[in-house]
């Protein structure tokens, strides 16, 4: 879990962690990120959260879920420019 700063959006949070462990490579290109189960019990928060955090990661072209198997990390070329 870790500490959210109580002035900012949690699922924001969440959301800048996940995209810097791609971009650094934690979550390797082509690969899967670890499941919504897990990453809500890592962060403690509800599960509507990061169902909503992997939707802007998927709609910004970082990752693609793919239903009854898992969320994968799209190649880099697909990740948002200047970001």
């Amino acid at each position: 879990m870790i500490n959210f700063d109580p002035d900012r959006r949690v699922w924001e949070q969440v959301h800048e962690t996940l995209i810097q462990r791609i971009e650094a490579g934690v979550y390797k290109e082509r690969n899967p990120i670890p499941s919504i189960v897990h990453l809500q019990q890592e962060f403690g928060v509800a599960l509507g959260t990061i169902r909503k955090v992997v939707r802007k990661l998927a709609d910004e072209g970082y990752v693609n879920p793919i239903p009854g198997r898992a969320t994968y990390v799209l190649p880099r070329d697909r990740w948002p420019a200047g970001e």
